[in-house]
């Protein structure tokens, strides 16, 4: 689950659990740790199931490493000593925030550049590297801990290496979660490479029905009815639904993509009908309010208003 923004990966837990709360979603975080927040597709934060942070790591981190490489290693944040010193001060210290975390580094005589995303970007290494993952927040600010202490010892550690089967682990998921998609829109959403992603898909192909969409071949998984009926989300910003193909037309129309992906990196909360993109929204007051693209039949605005209130329930439980 996308969560770059926190408190936007909590609302789109929502949006696929019914009932779900924020302080639900908090106490799985931090006292049952069944879910982590950490590192993962694309080098960007994401909610990961406890069971999956190793392996996922494992799969994507190298991915999320080589993103601006030259960059960060001019902040000197890569270095195994750097790396070493930020272990060292979890084993001791931990919980710290980045900046503590940036502090340690530095007492070590480790010379980090004088940037304000250093502390991010030292934070997001471990974490890619499997050293790290983020824990309980101290005075608003993101905390972190050695993977090991916050989740136990790794139980299959054989399997976290088998580098294939989580390919293909990953594929079916992700097809289970987003179809329908091909090789080349698992790739976009991963950040594995193409040969990656092919051979994802081959690797569970007899488990696949192949589809045409929009003039293009796509493919889903056997056995998997659509839903039925009439389906409303509201989905936050910079949610998977919007970030899981590589041709955006498969959710969006072109000519409205701009309503919510205005650009620079936004990508707001949007409304959601069918499996397409209608409208955006936005809290005004701790309340939704939704602007959709057209005009809305009357059931659809009666489910939006059910979502809307659902929204509120969910952010005060």
């Amino acid at each position: 689950m996308q969560a770059q923004d926190a408190g936007a990966g909590s609302l789109g837990v929502r949006a696929r659990l019914a009932g779900s709360t924020a302080s639900a979603v908090d106490r799985a975080r931090y006292d049952d740790r069944t879910i982590v927040r950490t590192w993962v597709m694309r080098g960007t934060l994401h909610f990961v199931a406890a069971e999956d942070v190793r392996w996922l790591v494992a799969l994507l981190g190298p991915v999320g490493l080589r993103r601006n490489a030259k960059r960060i290693a001019a902040m000197g944040v890569d270095s195994d000593a750097a790396m070493d010193a930020v272990r060292s001060a979890l084993a001791e210290h931990g919980p710290l925030t980045r900046q503590e975390l940036a502090e340690h580094v530095r007492r070590r005589g480790i010379r980090l550049a004088d940037d304000p995303q250093a502390a991010a970007h030292l934070a997001g290494r471990a974490a890619l590297k499997g050293y790290i993952c983020e824990a309980r927040p101290c005075r608003g600010r993101p905390t972190y801990v050695l993977v090991d202490d916050w989740l136990g010892a790794a139980a299959d550690r054989k399997r976290l290496c088998d580098r294939d089967v989580a390919v293909a682990e990953l594929a079916r998921r992700y097809l289970a979660g987003h179809p329908p998609a091909a090789p080349e829109d698992f790739a976009s959403w991963s950040g594995l490479p193409m040969a990656d992603a092919r051979a994802g898909f081959a690797a569970i192909a007899d488990d696949l029905d192949e589809v045409q969409v929009l003039d293009r071949t796509a493919w889903v998984l056997r056995g998997r009815e659509p839903a039925t009926g009439t389906v409303v989300r509201l989905l936050p910003a910079w949610d998977n639904f919007l970030l899981a193909h590589r041709d955006r037309s498969l959710t969006v129309a072109p000519e409205l993509e701009i309503g919510v992906m205005p650009g620079g990196g936004v990508l707001r909360p949007s409304l959601m009908v069918n499996g397409w993109i209608e409208g955006s929204w936005r809290l005004d007051r701790g309340r939704p309010v939704v602007t959709p693209f057209g005009e809305l039949p009357g059931a659809v605005s009666d489910a939006v208003a059910a979502e809307a209130a659902d929204v509120v329930r969910h952010r005060s439980g």
